[in-house]
């Protein structure tokens, strides 16, 4: 079989992937992110606090997340897509189904990342995480009340997962990490990121959705 360039470079490209994995900073993908609040006007605490999480997330593996205000700084030289993301707050009432409960949703695009929707919603996040009981907050977030950083991280950890569905290409779940189905109240709310992690073949998965974008990009 003879080899042209351009499958030398994809091969070159996939062995540097590979070799990556180890050290989990895999890809080069920069995307942009614009972040609206509706029906609740949130803390900038809270603010910060999800927009640290989903990048925290995300950076391990090679995606760097750009906000609104961190765009003026200018840190992507090539941004190979962006998302719109409205979270929501509606109080829920007191006889809804908790175990039924969607937290965020987002549609999975097969070439281009343009303005990709993504829906977070923020009561029902809040409200379960504060099922989480005062003695378990306490192990788990170092403080024994739900505060306004606590609902930031849950919010990121589900906007990050919402994002990792197009990022991926993957419209499936996982058994396990950050693709996975559910997140349990406790996961949502402990410091630890252990939960939020992709495995050795998303990894590679996510090598391959940086060639195809950047492939897709080129040809505009």
């Amino acid at each position: 079989m003879v080899l042209v360039p351009n499958q030398l470079w994809r091969m070159a490209a996939m062995a540097l992937c590979v070799l990556s994995i180890a050290g989990e900073a895999a890809a080069e993908i920069c995307v942009d992110v614009d972040l609206k609040f509706a029906g609740r006007e949130p803390s900038q605490v809270t603010v910060q606090s999800m927009q640290d999480e989903a990048s925290a997330i995300w950076r391990r593996y090679g995606v760097q997340i750009q906000w609104p205000a961190s765009r003026l700084e200018a840190h992507c030289p090539r941004v190979l897509g962006s998302f719109d993301v409205l979270v929501e707050y509606q109080r829920s009432s007191a006889t809804h189904a908790r175990a039924s409960t969607v937290l965020g949703s987002t549609r999975v695009v097969p070439a281009r990342i343009d303005r990709v929707g993504i829906y977070v919603d923020y009561d029902e996040t809040q409200c379960l995480i504060e099922s989480v009981g005062q003695s378990q907050v306490t192990i788990l977030a170092g403080h024994p009340d739900i505060g306004p950083a606590d609902i930031g991280r849950a919010l990121g950890r589900i906007l990050a997962h919402e994002i990792g569905h197009v990022v991926l290409g993957a419209p499936r779940h996982q058994p396990f990490g950050l693709m996975r189905r559910s997140f349990a109240p406790a996961e949502l709310v402990t410091r630890q990121r252990r939960a939020y992690t992709l495995s050795k073949k998303e990894v590679e998965r996510l090598c391959l959705r940086e060639r195809e974008l950047r492939e897709y990009e080129a040809l505009r």
